[in-house]
């Protein structure tokens, strides 16, 4: 291992930590969004006293809680992928492969962050009609997931690039588990 590879995997040590923190508050999210819902449908049904402002807390934590979690899909590199076509390919054809991938996905990331600060923007002073909370709540996660994913993606692209061609060769090589045969051919671990 090369010292770009060491000081790489230092920097990953710290991205692990924040990402530990971001499982958190996307858990905390959830159970968060799931006592709302509860207690809402309790108070529609049971009380015939519905609240006014739990749908639009409900979808502000819900955007947030999904921009959260495919910012962690991103860093963890576990989104979906062609398992079958891509591990039959020469190990030169990975990498480039995974290089033009991550590539993708950093542009497609400034893009969202540039657009999404164009529509936080916008609906900043807008309030939504329950809560009075700005509609920008809605739209910065577009921001700011779109920031982490962007980090996550180039993290992901110079870790692609540092990677040798020997990595690649030792991991077509190695045999298969059978979980890993199972998601090779569309199934689920």
């Amino acid at each position: 291992m090369n010292n770009n590879q060491k000081v790489l995997m230092k920097i990953r040590g710290y991205f692990d930590a924040f990402i530990q923190a971001e499982r958190y508050i996307s858990s905390v999210i959830l159970i968060i969004v799931t006592l709302i819902t509860f207690v809402q449908v309790v108070m529609r049904f049971v009380f015939d006293a519905p609240f006014s402002w739990s749908e639009e807390v409900t979808l502000m934590f819900l955007v947030w809680f999904g921009y959260l979690c495919m910012a962690i899909d991103i860093y963890t590199d576990d989104h979906a992928a062609l398992y079958f076509l891509y591990n039959r390919m020469s190990p030169v054809l990975r990498k480039g492969a995974d290089l033009f991938r991550h590539g993708l996905l950093v542009w497609f990331f400034v893009e969202m962050i540039k657009y999404g600060w164009m529509l936080t923007k916008l609906n900043l002073p807008k309030p939504q009609p329950a809560t009075r909370f700005s509609q920008g709540w809605l739209y910065a996660p577009l921001v700011v997931g779109g920031v982490l994913m962007l980090i996550y993606s180039l993290v992901n692209f110079i870790s692609t690039i540092l990677k040798p061609r020997s990595e690649y060769q030792r991991e077509s090589d190695k045999p298969k588990t059978v979980e890993e045969l199972t998601v090779e051919r569309g199934g689920t671990v």
